[in-house]
């Protein structure tokens, strides 16, 4: 099994020994049961084969979603059950709408798994901490269930889709192990939030699926030190430690580059074969790194596996190091070199992470390095390029003496975090990554190379957060929430009509020197950033043939979120018409407004709403059918084509998530099977709630599917 790597650090304060409990009795847990899982080792025995395990969500109403993944456990077809992970991990769910995260390797027994078991905890004392927004501020809610009690650990029965469950091969290598991908519906997992409690009150029934493939084509995370590296190969091996676990080695994979991958390495920004031979020369086993990587489908001898293609990495110290501590989140207001960032994350050294709902301070100076993450035309940026409204990740000395968030207090840490990222220092690398930030406004007018939007939100929070004295080069030029300036350069602007929504994603101009206020990476409308990454109907062999993964380049991708309530005990009745569909004609579903439980109803795409009882009708929803896989012959000479797993699949589900099992939530990939299964299952267990993902088309008022979840 993967024993710890690294030094078991002491505990400071109640949280943290709990914590730190859990993962020892985690790592026993696996010791145990090594002689079935494996908990993750390459284990040379042929009855043995590897899974990836992969995290991802679909985004609710939240400013922070912070839970502790306990464990997985899988169901043979024989019976047999076996753990596949059981490292305890703290996530933030709600930074991962828009890439997945491996969280391990996993070994275990051939054979054909059809459900899984997740286990979630959302205790307070060990770290759990949901928040939401109040009057434009961050507010930690009292999460109940639906008797109206606290929360502790939940677990999620999922049956996987019958007509692909996992099927694990006999290997020792990871180049051909199985993805099972789970997704955390945040939406679908919220009954209520209640604005009118202080706190705000939460009413939860978490729900996620799983499958072989997700319903999505988002980038994944791949975290960990560096093992080695091969220039000539293009490759590097890292051992996956997942979200900012600094104490567990969950299995080890090898990235695969290319001429056009991004790497910023200890603040320096290159591509290709100068990047990777920069990564050669830092140290095995403290080098940190972190890949975003697509997902390519490959054949060989025994089994149908893939590669990791890193689009961008960044490592070193720029990722993090053992000096500093790490604080993301969005710049509402900047006083000559201090910065106030709202809905903070504070990533302390030994995989603690504290949300913070009050503003934290970051501190930078003229040693301050900056850089931004994938991109290679921003040049010369300074601690002056940091400008009010982007979203950052810094790194530096956490005060202690201000704040006990700095020892790692997750519960109600008491002063405001302040983070000195100067770079003052040896062991101050103070330094600041600029993420790609999100606007969402309407069109006031369009240019040639540049757009005015009367701006709504920065990253969802309302632009009325956000002070932007001193972005301008002058007072009279600071940028203006109703005529703000986003330079779009060569980027043709699909929607010319003011009033129109536009999304864009990019960086904020420096600090002092607007206008334009905002430099685009990509601008869309309302239909296009939907569509954007949108996995194509043939599974996808070749590293050109996923330039389509969400989060790479222009590729910020919104689907469109449609959720529905009932109130009472549901409803066995959701639909008006309800039609499996045919081989040659997608299935469809059309919600009954008119049902006398009917409570709500709203298409959401990134911060914009749509209420349903205002459209003309109520949108038909067109089911997205699974792609026809294709053959692959691995590259070894006298082998047999084989078919390669799909990169994508429809997700459609039902079901109680919290049902004992063998109940609770069935995910299919065809929307025939669903529709027939679900209209059995509706007259004993009603509908309470319906989420689906996909694409909103306001001509047709079509809502075309990529997922549908309906919770009993």
């Amino acid at each position: 099994m993967h024993p710890y790597s690294g030094t078991y650090e002491s505990d400071q304060g109640p949280s943290r020994v709990s914590r730190a409990a859990r993962r020892v009795f985690a790592a026993l847990l696996c010791a145990v049961a090594v002689f079935v899982a494996g908990c993750g080792n390459n284990n040379d025995a042929s009855g043995y084969g590897i899974a990836w395990v992969t995290l991802s969500d679909a985004p609710g109403d939240f400013t922070s979603y912070i839970v502790n993944v306990d464990s997985i456990t899988l169901t043979r077809s024989d019976g047999a059950v076996v753990t596949a992970l059981a490292t305890v991990e703290t996530v933030d769910f709600t930074k991962l709408s828009n890439y997945a995260e491996l969280w391990g390797t996993a070994t275990i027994p051939i054979g054909s798994y059809v459900s899984a078991s997740i286990v979630l905890d959302y205790t307070p004392t060990n770290g759990a901490n949901i928040s939401v927004m109040v009057n434009g501020l961050p507010q930690q809610a009292t999460v109940v269930d639906s008797t109206g009690l606290a929360v502790t650990t939940e677990t999620i029965n999922v049956i996987l889709d019958p007509a692909n469950p996992l099927v694990i091969a006999p290997t020792f290598a990871t180049t051909a192990a199985q993805r099972l991908a789970l997704d955390f519906n945040l939406a679908a997992s919220t009954s209520s939030i209640n604005y009118a409690t202080s706190p705000a009150t939460v009413t939860i029934k978490p729900y996620l699926t799983a499958a072989i493939a997700p319903p999505d084509n988002k980038m994944i995370r791949v975290r960990g030190p560096l093992i080695n590296s091969s220039v000539d190969l293009g490759t590097y091996t890292v051992y996956v430690r997942p979200f900012f676990d600094e104490q567990n080695s969950l299995g080890s994979l090898t990235m695969f580059t290319t001429p056009s991958t991004v790497y910023t390495v200890n603040g320096v920004v290159s591509t290709g074969a100068t990047g990777i031979s920069q990564l050669s020369q830092s140290s095995a086993g403290t080098t940190v790194t972190a890949a975003f990587t697509t997902y390519t489908p490959t054949a060989t001898p025994s089994a149908t596996a893939a590669k990791y293609y890193a689009n961008f990495v960044v490592a070193g110290s720029t990722l993090e190091d053992v000096y500093t501590q790490g604080l993301e989140g969005d710049v509402v207001a900047r006083n000559g070199n201090t910065l106030t960032l709202r809905g903070s994350t504070l990533q302390l050294n030994d995989g603690i992470s504290v949300y913070s709902t009050a503003d934290a301070t970051v501190i930078l100076g003229p040693s301050t390095i900056v850089t931004a993450d994938d991109n290679t035309s921003l040049t010369g940026l300074n601690y002056l390029s940091v400008g009010v409204g982007q979203h950052i990740i810094a790194r530096g000395i956490c005060d202690y003496s201000i704040s006990t968030a700095c020892s790692g207090v997750q519960q109600a840490p008491t002063g405001a975090l302040t983070l000195d990222s100067t770079g003052s220092s040896a062991t101050n690398t103070g330094s600041v990554r600029l993420i790609p930030t999100s606007l969402w406004g309407s069109l006031v007018a369009a240019a040639s190379g540049s757009v005015q939007l009367d701006l709504a939100t920065i990253n969802d929070w309302p632009v009325t957060d956000f002070n932007f004295a001193g972005n301008g080069t002058s007072a009279a030029a600071d940028p203006l929430a109703a005529s703000y300036l986003v330079n779009t350069g060569a980027i043709t602007v699909p929607d010319t009509t003011p009033g129109d929504s536009l999304f864009v994603d990019g960086i904020v101009t420096p600090f002092g020197s607007a206008p334009p206020d905002f430099t685009a990476i990509s601008v869309n409308d309302e239909l296009s950033v939907q569509t954007v990454g949108t996995p194509a109907a043939a599974v996808a062999t070749t590293v050109a043939a996923v330039a389509g993964t969400c989060g790479i380049g222009t590729l910020r991708c919104q689907s469109a979120s449609l959720r529905v309530y009932w109130s009472g005990a549901g409803t066995a009745a959701p639909f008006s018409s309800l039609t499996p569909g045919t081989s040659t004609a997608p299935g469809s579903a059309v919600i009954d407004l008119a049902n006398a439980n009917f409570s709500s109803g709203v298409i959401r795409i990134g911060a914009e709403s749509i209420n349903l009882t205002t459209l003309p009708a109520s949108p038909i929803i067109v089911s997205t059918e699974p792609p026809t896989p294709l053959p692959g012959n691995a590259d070894v000479a006298g082998s047999v084509p084989v078919t390669l797993t799909p990169v994508s699949l429809p997700a459609y589900s039902y079901g109680n998530p919290l049902a004992v099992a063998p109940l609770g939530i069935n995910v299919f990939s065809s929307f025939a099977t669903f529709a027939t299964d679900l209209t059995a299952a509706l007259p004993a267990t009603p509908a309470l709630q319906l989420e689906a993902r996909g694409t909103y088309d306001r001509a047709t008022n079509t809502f075309t599917a990529i997922s549908v979840n309906v919770v009993l």
